[in-house]
C-alpha cells in the first residue's frame, strides 16, 4: 500500500531507502552552487556600473555648472577663473576616490568650456574578468556668454515694432 511522505512524518514512520539509502532531495544544493555565484558576480557588476555612471553624471554637472556660472560672470571678472573657482568648489564637495584629476577651463570672447578628465582603478581587479583596470571619464561641457541685459533689450525692440 503506497503512504504519503506527509502522512508517514505525521505517524512516525521511517522513510523508504533505494539501494542502502534514504531519499533525499540533492537538486536544491546543485542550483544553489550554480545560483549564488552569479548572483553574486551580477550583483559585483551591477555595483561597478552604478559607480561608473555616478561618477560619470557627477562630472558632467560640475563640468557643466562650472561653465554656466562662469559665463554668467560679471564684466569685471575673468570668465576662465571664475569657472575654475567653481570648479574646485564643486569638486571639493564631492567623495569621489578616483585619481589623476585634470581639469582644463578655456574661456573665449564666444564661450566658457570646461573639461574634466579622471581615471577609476577598478575594486578587486582579480574577480571581474575586465580588460582594462582603469576607466577613463572625460566631461566637456560648453556654455554661451550671454549678456542678458542686452537680450532683454534686444527683446524689447523686437517686440515694439
Amino acid at each position: 500500500m503506497w503512504i504519503s511522505e506527509g502522512k508517514k512524518k505525521r505517524e512516525g514512520l521511517r522513510p523508504e531507502k533505494r539501494e542502502g539509502h534514504e531519499r533525499s532531495n540533492g537538486y536544491m544544493t546543485l542550483e544553489a552552487s550554480l545560483l549564488m555565484p552569479m548572483t553574486a558576480m551580477l550583483c559585483g557588476f551591477l555595483m561597478l556600473l552604478s559607480f561608473y555612471l555616478y561618477t560619470a553624471t557627477f562630472l558632467n554637472q560640475a563640468a557643466y555648472i562650472a561653465a554656466l556660472r562662469g559665463s554668467l560672470a560679471r564684466a569685471g571678472r575673468d570668465r576662465g577663473t571664475v569657472a575654475s573657482e567653481e570648479v574646485e568648489k564643486i569638486l571639493e564637495e564631492s567623495v569621489l576616490p578616483v585619481r589623476n584629476l585634470k581639469t582644463e577651463v578655456t574661456a573665449t570672447g564666444l564661450e566658457v568650456k570646461v573639461t574634466l578628465e579622471v581615471e577609476i582603478a577598478l575594486p578587486f581587479p582579480e574577480i571581474f574578468p575586465l580588460e582594462n583596470r582603469v576607466w577613463q571619464i572625460r566631461a566637456e561641457k560648453r556654455a554661451r556668454i550671454r549678456s542678458a541685459a542686452a537680450f532683454i533689450r534686444g527683446m524689447r525692440m523686437l517686440s515694439s515694432s
